[in-house]
Protein backbone atom coordinates (compact mmCIF):
# COMPACT_ATOMS: atom_id res chain seq x y z
CA UNK A 1 0.00 0.00 0.00
CA UNK A 2 1.33 3.28 -1.02
CA UNK A 3 1.66 6.43 1.87
CA UNK A 4 -1.34 7.88 -0.63
CA UNK A 5 -3.56 4.87 -0.57
CA UNK A 6 -3.18 4.25 3.42
CA UNK A 7 -3.43 8.04 3.73
CA UNK A 8 -7.07 8.14 1.42
CA UNK A 9 -8.11 4.79 3.49
CA UNK A 10 -7.66 6.82 6.69
CA UNK A 11 -9.37 9.40 5.46
CA UNK A 12 -12.46 7.59 4.01
CA UNK A 13 -12.79 6.14 7.62
CA UNK A 14 -12.64 8.94 9.72
CA UNK A 15 -15.20 10.55 7.02
CA UNK A 16 -17.24 7.24 7.91
CA UNK A 17 -17.00 8.13 11.65
CA UNK A 18 -17.27 11.72 11.40
CA UNK A 19 -14.10 12.71 13.22
CA UNK A 20 -11.04 14.21 12.94
CA UNK A 21 -7.40 13.40 13.37
CA UNK A 22 -7.32 15.63 16.34
CA UNK A 23 -10.56 13.90 17.37
CA UNK A 24 -8.60 10.29 16.67
CA UNK A 25 -5.57 11.29 18.42
CA UNK A 26 -7.75 12.21 21.96
CA UNK A 27 -9.60 9.20 21.72
CA UNK A 28 -6.72 7.16 21.21
CA UNK A 29 -4.26 8.52 23.54
CA UNK A 30 -1.61 9.54 21.27
CA UNK A 31 -0.22 13.04 19.97
CA UNK A 32 -2.24 14.39 16.48
CA UNK A 33 1.65 14.36 15.29
CA UNK A 34 1.74 10.31 15.58
CA UNK A 35 -1.65 10.33 13.89
CA UNK A 36 -0.48 12.13 10.92
CA UNK A 37 2.55 10.36 10.52
CA UNK A 38 0.93 6.81 10.67
CA UNK A 39 -1.82 8.17 8.01
CA UNK A 40 0.93 9.17 5.76
CA UNK A 41 2.82 6.31 5.85
CA UNK A 42 6.07 8.41 7.54
CA UNK A 43 5.72 5.79 10.77
CA UNK A 44 3.67 2.56 12.07
CA UNK A 45 2.12 1.83 15.36
CA UNK A 46 3.36 -0.32 17.99
CA UNK A 47 1.27 -3.41 19.05
CA UNK A 48 -1.05 -1.72 21.77
CA UNK A 49 -1.75 0.99 19.20
CA UNK A 50 -2.52 -1.27 16.54
CA UNK A 51 -5.08 -3.16 18.34
CA UNK A 52 -6.54 0.30 19.43
CA UNK A 53 -7.23 1.22 16.30
CA UNK A 54 -8.57 -1.54 15.05
CA UNK A 55 -11.29 -1.50 17.96
CA UNK A 56 -11.43 2.03 17.12
CA UNK A 57 -12.05 1.83 13.11
CA UNK A 58 -13.78 -1.76 13.57
CA UNK A 59 -11.48 -3.09 11.20
CA UNK A 60 -8.97 -5.93 11.43
CA UNK A 61 -5.63 -4.84 12.00
CA UNK A 62 -4.99 -6.56 8.33
CA UNK A 63 -7.90 -4.15 7.03
CA UNK A 64 -5.69 -1.14 8.36
CA UNK A 65 -2.49 -2.13 7.66
CA UNK A 66 -2.02 -4.12 4.66
CA UNK A 67 1.40 -3.14 3.64
CA UNK A 68 2.49 -4.30 7.23
CA UNK A 69 1.37 -7.74 6.84
CA UNK A 70 2.69 -7.76 2.97
CA UNK A 71 6.45 -6.88 4.91
CA UNK A 72 5.56 -9.11 7.78
CA UNK A 73 5.20 -12.32 5.18
CA UNK A 74 7.98 -11.58 3.49
CA UNK A 75 10.00 -11.70 6.22
CA UNK A 76 8.75 -14.57 7.51
CA UNK A 77 9.20 -16.49 4.10
CA UNK A 78 13.24 -15.66 3.77
CA UNK A 79 14.05 -16.69 7.73
CA UNK A 80 11.85 -19.84 6.91
CA UNK A 81 12.35 -20.45 3.16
Amino acid sequence: MSPESRRSNFKKLRKQLNVSQRKVSIDLGVSENHIRNIESGRGNPDIKLLFKMAMYYRKTAEELFPDLVEEAMSQTKLKIG
